[in-house]
């Protein structure tokens, strides 16, 4: 079978091999879950996503997923196998895929996320003249053992700017809330308010201000997996979403709301964030109250292939 060549759906057997290689280039070049390659269903079409795969013989040695949501921007990533890089396959791949999305959503920007923990993609990317435009962060910081008036994020907060965190598993509400916080459209957010509330190690809450709702904010809880030498479980906590409405800005509540939150955390735990450099009022909040960047996902604007 020769390659490269285009799929709107894969089989289930094709969707097994792409995992083995991907495997294969994460066990090489480790990198988080949170942040790489999102792998498709099997054999589901979706109109505004397909994918690009080289075969020798009968197995995909080279594979990219090429997503177009919104019509204007198509985000492209994928790997090659570590045994079969160097020999021109992903560029091969890459032409292929901006041909056809050119075809199905017309003259629309491009974006290849390249996940810095791979030094060949990042090479790809330097050789191939791509230009660099964001990063998406995964930024950590962690719980140590504290006493009952300690918190994990040790900032002064003026009294004026305290809040509250409340519980609610108000569809409405929060969906009303998130649309304001985040600027998305009405539908979106129910969807995004489904999603969440249907997973139960997922928490969202109210951000309240003088008694009033000024924002939102979601937690996940899930237990780190045990290490080779692993003591007591760490527990992750990954902060899904901290919004504060428009109103509400410029006067330290998304600070105060992070304090609040670290009264919510167990001893030895990491709370867990993504955040795009774009965001540079997050991304220096974030900074300022002491999370580190912990893995990185680069996007390339790609424009000349």
């Amino acid at each position: 079978m020769p390659g490269p060549i285009i799929f709107h759906s894969l089989t289930r057997t094709q969707l097994r091999q792409i995992r083995e290689l991907h495997a294969a280039s994460l066990k090489r070049f480790p990198g988080p879950d949170l942040l790489g390659l999102v792998l498709p269903e099997a054999e589901v079409s979706e109109e505004d996503a397909f994918y690009a795969l080289h075969y020798i013989e009968e197995t995909p040695v080279s594979f990219l997923s090429c997503f177009c949501p919104d019509g204007e921007i198509c985000e492209l990533s994928g790997c090659t196998s570590p045994r079969f890089r160097n020999r021109g396959f992903f560029s091969c791949l890459l032409k292929a895929a901006k041909k056809e999305a050119e075809r199905l959503f017309g003259d629309v920007l491009f974006y290849f996320q390249c996940l810095s923990s791979d030094p060949d993609t990042a090479a790809f990317c330097e050789a191939q003249g791509l230009v660099f435009s964001h990063s998406e962060c995964i930024m950590e910081k962690a719980q140590p053992s504290r006493g009952p008036d300690e918190g994990i994020l040790q900032t002064a907060v003026p009294p004026a700017s305290r809040v509250s965190l409340r519980p609610s598993a108000d569809k409405a509400l929060l969906a009303k809330l998130h649309r304001k916080a985040f600027d998305c459209p009405a539908a979106f957010s129910e969807d995004y308010m489904d999603t969440i509330l249907a997973d139960p190690d997922t928490v969202s809450h109210l951000i309240l201000a003088e008694k009033k709702n000024v924002g939102l904010v979601h937690l996940t809880f899930q237990d780190a997996p045990a290490g080779p030498a692993a003591g007591p479980k760490e527990q992750i906590v990954y902060l899904m979403g901290l919004g504060i409405l428009p109103a509400f800005r410029r006067r330290g509540l998304a600070e105060a709301a992070l304090q609040a939150v670290s009264s919510l955390l167990p001893d030895r735990s990491r709370l867990t964030l993504q955040v795009s450099t774009l965001n540079t009022a997050a991304f220096r909040l974030y900074e300022k109250l002491g999370f580190e960047v912990s893995s990185r996902l680069d996007y390339y604007v790609l424009s000349n292939l």
